[in-house]
């Protein structure tokens, strides 16, 4: 096929877009036969329907892009609260243990206290009323009294 050809073929396309349809369809139905009329038809058919099938297409890439760039903010926004979170978690992890690290220091000067408050209570009550107990109170005994 030279390009003479092909500048020929391009030719008769486009005279074939500019005689259709037909403004006399008698002439045009004269001038060809109808296998001639039939084979134009489909080749204009089959033109349109690519045309419309790259307008599909089109459409289609320019949903899916449009899908890709939302899901693209969606999972930067997710990836924004999951790093939040992950702070949030960590803060809270380091003051729940310094809570209970908290806990067992004021859980043990309690009983600390409670003890504490048994000797002195002890120590207070007269001597008839423990009869096993001795006036003398030991040098602990009093350190322990004097921290009240």
């Amino acid at each position: 096929m030279s390009p003479n050809d092909h500048l020929s073929f391009t030719s008769f396309l486009d005279n074939i877009l500019v005689d259709f349809p037909p403004q006399n369809p008698l002439v045009f139905s004269s001038s060809r036969s109808n296998d001639e009329i039939s084979k134009n038809k489909r080749v204009i058919s089959n033109r349109e329907s690519a045309r419309r099938s790259r307008i599909r297409k089109q459409t289609h890439l320019e949903d899916v892009k449009s899908k890709i760039t939302r899901y693209k903010m969606v999972n930067h926004e997710l990836m924004n609260r999951l790093r939040s979170v992950n702070r949030n978690g960590q803060i809270f992890g380091q003051e729940n243990q310094r809570l209970e690290v908290e806990l067992v220091m004021l859980q043990e000067k309690l009983y600390n206290l409670h003890n504490l408050l048994e000797l002195h209570y002890t120590l207070m009550l007269p001597s008839s009323t423990w009869p096993c107990v001795n006036n003398n109170v030991t040098q602990n005994q009093l350190s322990l009294v004097t921290l009240l």
